[in-house]
């Protein structure tokens, strides 16, 4: 073998073990992460809502802290909420995060909790995908990636925020 074959053999190694490590950290995850999705939003679109399940494996509360993507993404994300207030329906930051009880699940979905994408970069596309990295008080941080689904694949639900 030439020196470069060494090389090449000793970096497909170590990539397969990183990628080895990150797979156990994600099985071994008190949470599991399912039926998440991005909303698509149009090209010069500022937000964007993410929808998911939350399940808490473990034998302990959790509680989700917060929520983040890359800058090339959005500028900031958040847990939100969705309030009727005075028969209008308003979007409120959760800053306190949010608690999955043992063996429970915490649904993101239309008209309740989600997670906003603020100052977009560009336009979500479907087809396309989000990484969204979770954050715990108690576990190490969750990173999922999250398929991006037109507006028009939801059961009639608009989110307008």
């Amino acid at each position: 073998m030439t020196p470069n074959t060494h090389s090449l053999s000793f970096k497909l190694i170590a990539l397969f073990m990183f990628a080895l490590t990150a797979c156990s950290v994600q099985a071994t995850h008190p949470i599991s992460v399912s039926d998440g999705y991005a909303r698509a939003t149009f090209p010069m679109a500022q937000s964007a809502a993410l929808y998911f399940t939350l399940h808490n494996g473990s034998e302990t509360p959790a509680k989700i802290t917060g929520v983040t993507v890359s800058v090339d993404i959005a500028s900031d994300a958040q847990i939100h909420t969705t309030e009727m207030s005075d028969d209008i329906m308003r979007m409120r930051e959760v800053k306190e995060g949010l608690v999955i009880a043992p063996n429970e699940s915490l649904f993101f979905a239309p008209g309740g909790y989600h997670v906003m994408l603020l100052g977009l970069e560009k336009g979500l596309v479907e087809g396309s995908t989000v990484s969204l990295t979770l954050s715990f008080d108690n576990a190490a941080d969750y990173t999922v990636e999250l398929p991006v689904k037109g507006m028009n694949k939801e059961a009639g639900h608009q989110h307008h925020h």
